[in-house]
């Protein structure tokens, strides 16, 4: 006897129904997690098929890129996705403020952004520190163990001048510094500032300003003054056909690398992409549209067949899960996963679509 059992799909129906109504009980919660466990693995099966057909180069089986022929591979990825990907980076929070309104935020409907603890902070409302905490901190728990810091905000071109002693601080160090903006105030003389400072990479999120001719010409004045530019921006309808229309500018903008990672859903941001189609809990984690991998598999593919001279980071949900397992197996950083669910258990819609697609009478679990 297997032991297995098969449940009506109108028993499993009642129990999404009874969402709002009650907290589950350990057999109700184990028939949801079959069925969203179901899910996952004919959505990672079908994206992966379509990863290994494009022969990525793969520093390991989560983590995947496109490098054009004669790049020199793992020498040609920016510093700040090694550091990413050993687990030795560190984000300094420079402000809670943003100019712009993004749909995809994180944080839509909170006045502080959740921050990881990771996560220095020195403009933030919450949890701020000084000149001299913030050096004393660095000095002793993170400059020698980190390759790559992130400056980000929300938009931390916002009084960027005031990280100035910091940043200087950093670079002494001789450690590599990027910073994350909508590129709306990237302008000539403040991207000077920054490589003064000790910046050596800046990426532009476009989508955040959809793409606007004004963010598109401050990449390229970026391109001239940094000696690495990235664009990073989630995949999903909207930045995949802003991304076609300008395809032409961005690539010959100058830059080095796209990174291209899937859009993060929130229960602040979700009901802002309902048209985006089912979407997946990755390992229990980050949730996601299924189209926003396939929407980047889609560039991929047209970088490989236009023979692009860029680097494209497949920045999935696969790299930050094998970002974090590095984390807790690293000698000098100990924490705990950081890419974990921001859901309890999923919204009953979620579980609506996958019983739809699924179960036709029954499920066996």
């Amino acid at each position: 006897m297997s032991g297995k059992r098969t449940i009506p799909k109108e028993e499993i129906l009642e129990i999404i129904d009874a969402f709002n109504k009650r907290k589950y009980n350990e057999r109700e919660r184990m028939i949801l997690y079959t069925l969203e466990y179901l899910h996952y693995v004919d959505v990672l099966n079908a994206i992966n098929k379509r990863r290994d057909k494009l022969n990525l180069f793969r520093p390991n089986e989560l983590v995947a890129f496109y490098v054009p022929e004669g790049k020199g591979k793992i020498n040609e990825i920016s510093t700040h996705c090694k550091g990413c990907l050993s687990s030795k980076l560190t984000y300094m929070r420079h402000t809670d403020k943003c100019n712009c309104a993004c749909d995809f935020c994180y944080y839509h409907g909170e006045e502080e952004p959740f921050l990881p603890y990771w996560a220095y902070t020195e403009g933030s409302t919450r949890f701020p520190l000084d000149e001299v905490e913030m050096k004393t901190m660095l000095k002793k728990q993170i400059l020698g163990k980190t390759i790559t810091v992130g400056w980000l905000g929300r938009e931390p071109l916002i009084d960027i001048e005031k990280a100035r002693p910091i940043m200087e601080f950093i670079a002494e160090s001789n450690t590599y510094q990027c910073l994350y903006t909508n590129g709306v105030y990237a302008t000539k003389d403040t991207i000077q500032m920054l490589k003064d400072y000790g910046l050596d990479e800046m990426r532009f999120n476009l989508q955040a300003t959809n793409f606007s001719s004004k963010v598109l010409s401050h990449l390229e004045t970026a391109c001239k003054i940094l000696d690495r530019v990235t664009v990073e921006t989630p995949i999903y309808s909207k930045s995949f056909n802003n991304f076609l229309k300008h395809k032409t500018r961005i690539l010959e903008s100058g830059i080095k690398q796209i990174s291209m990672p899937e859009l993060q859903l929130t229960p602040r941001n979700m009901n802002k992409f309902k048209d985006e189609g089912i979407i997946y809990r990755h390992r229990r984690g980050y949730v996601s549209p299924v189209s926003s991998r396939h929407y980047v598999y889609d560039l991929i593919e047209m970088a490989v067949d236009e023979k692009w001279n860029v680097i494209i980071n497949d920045c999935s949900n696969d790299l930050k899960f094998f970002r974090d397992v590095t984390k807790i197996y690293s000698d000098d950083i100990k924490c705990r996963i950081e890419y974990a669910t921001q859901f309890g258990m999923m919204p009953p819609s979620y579980y609506y679509d996958i019983v739809n697609k699924y179960v036709d009478t029954e499920l066996e679990i």
